[in-house]
């Protein structure tokens, strides 16, 4: 057996040489001169945030050019992807009290905006296939209280948002798409962004289009515009560029300004961002010719009517293709530790789904019980994302991602044994059943 032949986690040479990954692209892209130049232009002005009489000009305009990239009437930019979808929810009218349904799996920011307003978040589980919320799971969790419904279009895959306008519409819901993963995905034609009453995107480090922090709020409705840009301003409703500000808040706000340099930036980025975009499902699709071939592995699904932006490319394992009778976790486990041992840039997205988290199970916020969410906790027990598919990376790394996940299926024995050697596979009920444990801190009695 040669070097290269032998897995990397057992001595071998990795598949992936470490000069194709030695720079994450995502967290630390260098700046253009064209970048450096319009946030010198900010700092030479002196006008880094708002100023009565002056307003924030570089927020305002990308507020003008990203509703147009959208296809959307409106934008409001604020200071972070959670601050967009808690304007998005204000704006729509969540109010205490309310119910708002949520994805089990998901970040933490699309549920933490509906306890922003006092309102109860109502998990439902995803398709397992897409790993987006289920259509099919939602209207048996709406009750005379539910006010909203909230799909996250998952690693940059737009939810099945045909039959969940639907739904709304029935039942008098507003929608608030998560898109912080899905910039430029299209569903039957259509930019994320612009298929419900209000959406959100974020601008943080791993962002297609990112500026270090902030985020954008897009609608086509003047009144959750207006709510929406109350939040950000203290409760205040005022223009920001009013030379006599009257300073008199009309209802609970939040500071949700975002910095003028990053705003500067952001219209930078957006005029690239399309390129940006097409290189990266350019090296997914590459990817994906090869992954096609491997025995035991299952590659992104995609719906014909929508298009994949790639915020993360996601795949599962599959033991029963390969005639082993274990648990999906204890070969994903396995597939995992080797591939990053190759140096591909492969990790899990999410550990629990989210009403798993403390906050959910061990503080007295909500009842939830985790059995009902049994394909959120199958995408996260069998599946795990790679990253690193951006540009400027291109066909060299995809080869090298692929030869890697060759080798190690092509070896997939010696990778089980090497994780089973080291390492004690705690089966998913198990685990359910200790996350369902209270804690031993100080907590708030469980809701009946």
């Amino acid at each position: 057996m040669t070097s290269a032949d032998k897995l990397a986690i057992e001595g071998g040479r990795p598949s992936v040489p470490a000069h194709l990954v030695e720079h994450d692209w995502e967290r630390f892209r260098k700046a253009t001169r064209e970048e450096i130049d319009a946030v010198t232009q900010v700092l030479e002005s002196g006008h880094l945030s708002i100023a009565q009489g002056f307003g924030m000009p570089e927020a305002e305009g990308l507020e003008k050019e990203f509703a147009q990239w959208v296809e959307a009437d409106h934008c409001l930019v604020v200071n972070s992807g959670t601050a967009a979808l808690h304007c998005a929810m204000a704006g729509v009218g969540v109010e205490p009290g309310d119910e708002v349904l949520v994805p089990a799996f998901t970040f933490i920011a699309s549920v933490m905006v509906v306890l922003h307003q006092n309102a109860v978040p109502v998990f439902v589980d995803i398709d397992p296939e897409t790993y987006l919320i289920d259509p099919a799971k939602i209207e048996e969790k709406i009750t005379r209280r539910t006010k909203a419904i909230i799909p996250v279009h998952i690693y940059g895959l737009p939810a099945d948002m045909q039959p969940i306008n639907e739904i709304a519409g029935r039942h008098g819901l507003k929608i608030i798409e998560d898109c912080a993963q899905s910039y430029g995905a299209l569903y039957q034609g259509r930019k994320t962004g612009s298929l419900g009453d209000a959406a959100g995107f974020s601008m943080s480090p791993t962002k297609q289009l990112m500026t270090g922090e902030g985020g954008m709020m897009t609608t086509n409705n003047l009144d959750i515009l207006q709510k929406g840009s109350m939040l950000r301003l203290f409760g205040e409703l005022c223009d920001m560029k009013d030379k006599d500000r009257a300073y008199m808040s009309e209802e609970i706000g939040w500071n949700y300004k975002l910095p003028e340099v990053c705003s500067a930036l952001a219209r930078v980025k957006l005029r690239n961002l399309n390129d940006y975009l097409s290189g990266t499902q350019k090296n997914a699709a590459a990817l994906t010719d090869r992954l096609a071939t491997i025995a035991g592995l299952i590659i992104p699904r995609i719906p014909p009517d929508r298009t994949h932006a790639y915020y993360l490319y996601p795949v599962k394992v599959d033991p029963a293709a390969l005639n082993l009778d274990i648990e999906p976790g204890r070969l994903k486990n396995a597939v995992l530790n080797a591939l990053v041992a190759e140096n591909v840039r492969a990790g899990l997205w999410q550990k629990v789904p989210v009403p798993a988290q403390p906050l959910f199970q061990n503080r007295g916020v909500g009842n939830y019980d985790l059995h009902e969410y049994p394909n959120s906790f199958s995408a996260i027990e069998g599946g795990f994302t790679v990253r690193g598919l951006v540009p400027p990376n291109g066909n060299e790394l995809v080869d090298a991602y692929a030869d890697a996940f060759e080798k190690v299926f092509q070896n997939i024995d010696r990778a089980l044994a090497i994780y089973d050697k080291k390492e004690k596979y705690i089966p998913v009920e198990e685990r359910i059943a200790r996350l369902g444990e209270e804690s031993s801190l100080p907590t708030a009695n469980k809701r009946e």
